[in-house]
């Protein structure tokens, strides 16, 4: 999507997002054992891409050992003994960003995802209504405080200035043209995104700052770079739109996490997942939307993946009470192996339905069975749970039946004539001893014929010498049984 020149934007820089978030984690490769979190601040670690055999990532205890950005694996080793290495994974910072741009995507509307390291925000439309850039900045941050990155930015009424700005590692925010530029060009040309092939040729003639570059008309630059070049240049000095594509929450939710060591025990996957649920909450939150079911995939390393289905009797989205239900599963769970990856799926949901109850509404009954049905069908099974509904039948015997799930839209309700029915119904009539009062009656049901378990019946209710009330019946031979009792 293209725009004009006059929209400002933010970028947001997150340079070591891998590293901090095995940081903030407390695990990576070397360790699976957990460690107390100032040991673990002061151990020097790095991530390595293999492909470029350079450190990409390093923490301040690796850089106050001398290691630096581009050295090799083996420079890096022997300048430090124990030094802690992940192998970059780019699958890790893609979902990291988009997790974190559902997140915002509650504060802002326009984002941009730029992987692997960064997030464009279109600020221009959020003006009106946070009433100042400080203030949309302010909520921008705190939201970016939850989290242990190392964050850098700016603000630019163009996406490239505003990125070559944070990638000089700056925090920088204004809206003021004049301070732009001056921070503009304070930037080297070889922070850009420009062809490093185009770099070298405007080096040949003079230009090596981005003041420089400026300096030189469009006209005089068009011969000695590519198209591609000349369009970025066009976009730092303003002269031409940028195009990009906005984010978009995705239909349905899917999130793999690749744990950074082997996990053997159940119990030591209830913290990972605590995390995706956390992420499946913002994920909901922000499409005013519940779930009903989740699929949780843990990929085993020397065995098949095993699959769990979770279920809950009423809506949810936060991630506490799936938490719970999903700890009373796995207490009876095995695992064959152990765990590299967990797949955290959901694809029934349903939107919220708007509150419209006054303050005397009585709901926390109703609530509080859900919540007991949902606990007993992930410790037993739902296949062990049964639920007591109403059938459409006036035998007695068979106006109810156990139904395992719980299925609204199939549920019958009680009709009038069931609200005189005894509250304890016997499983078989017993024939009465003794004498009994009649109150009431008789009530006649004749019924049954289709499926050869016929009736007739005349229904009476009673009352014994004990001051029990009973529900009795007569039948065509003038036989007396008991039914049921009132309680």
């Amino acid at each position: 999507m293209q725009f004009d020149t006059s929209s400002l934007w933010i970028y947001i820089y997150l340079p070591n997002l891998q590293l901090n978030v095995q940081e903030a984690e407390g695990i990576h490769l070397q360790e699976p054992n957990t460690q107390r979190v100032q040991q673990r601040s002061q151990q020097a670690r790095i991530v390595y891409d293999p492909k470029l055999n350079q450190v990409i990532q390093l923490n301040r205890a690796a850089a106050k050992l001398g290691i630096k950005h581009g050295m090799g694996l083996a420079s890096a080793s022997l300048l430090c003994a124990e030094l802690a290495v992940s192998e970059y994974k780019l699958e890790l910072a893609k979902q990291t960003l988009e997790s974190l741009a559902n997140e915002l995507y509650l504060l802002t509307s326009d984002i941009v995802i730029d992987e692997p390291h960064g997030l464009y925000l279109r600020a221009q439309n959020m003006l009106r209504l946070y009433g100042s850039l400080e203030h949309y900045w302010q909520a921008i941050k705190r939201s970016l405080a939850q989290h242990s990155f190392d964050v850098y930015y700016a603000s630019a009424y163009s996406v490239n200035v505003a990125k070559l700005i944070a990638k000089h590692r700056r925090r920088f925010m204004s809206d003021n043209k004049t301070s732009i530029a001056q921070e503009l060009k304070q930037c080297t040309l070889s922070m850009s995104d420009i062809d490093r092939k185009d770099i070298e040729k405007l080096q040949r003639v003079g230009v090596k700052t981005i003041d420089d570059l400026l300096s030189h008309p469009s006209s005089e630059l068009a011969t000695r770079v590519s198209k591609l070049s000349l369009h970025l240049i066009a976009e730092l000095r303003g002269e031409a739109p940028a195009k990009l594509r906005f984010y978009q929450p995705p239909e349905h939710y899917q999130q793999y996490l690749e744990l950074l060591y082997d996990i053997e025990l159940v119990d030591k996957l209830l913290p990972v997942l605590e995390r995706c649920l956390q992420t499946l909450e913002s994920y909901l939150l922000v499409r005013n939307a519940l779930a009903l079911s989740l699929t949780i995939c843990l990929h085993q390393r020397e065995h098949e993946p095993i699959e769990q289905v979770i279920n809950s009797a009423q809506p949810l989205y936060k991630s506490a009470h799936w938490l719970d239900i999903i700890a009373l599963r796995f207490e009876s769970l095995s695992l064959s192996s152990a765990v590299y990856g967990i797949t955290l799926s959901c694809r029934k949901i349903e939107k919220a339905d708007l509150c419209d109850s006054d303050f005397f509404t009585q709901k926390s009954t109703h609530i509080a069975a859900m919540t007991l049905l949902s606990r007993l069908q992930a410790k037993l099974g739902e296949e062990q749970v049964s639920l007591l509904h109403y059938s459409d039948d006036y035998r007695p015997e068979c106006n109810s039946r156990y139904h395992q799930q719980q299925d609204n839209r199939k549920r019958i309700k009680a009709t009038k004539i069931y609200l005189d029915r005894p509250g304890f119904l016997l499983k078989e009539p017993r024939p009465l001893q003794g004498k009994a009062q009649i109150i009431d009656g008789p009530e006649r049901i004749v019924s049954g014929w289709w499926d050869k378990q016929e009736i007739q019946r005349d229904y009476f209710l009673a009352q014994s010498k004990q001051g029990q009330q009973l529900w009795i019946f007569r039948t065509p031979k003038d036989e007396w049984f008991i039914h049921g009792y009132f309680i």
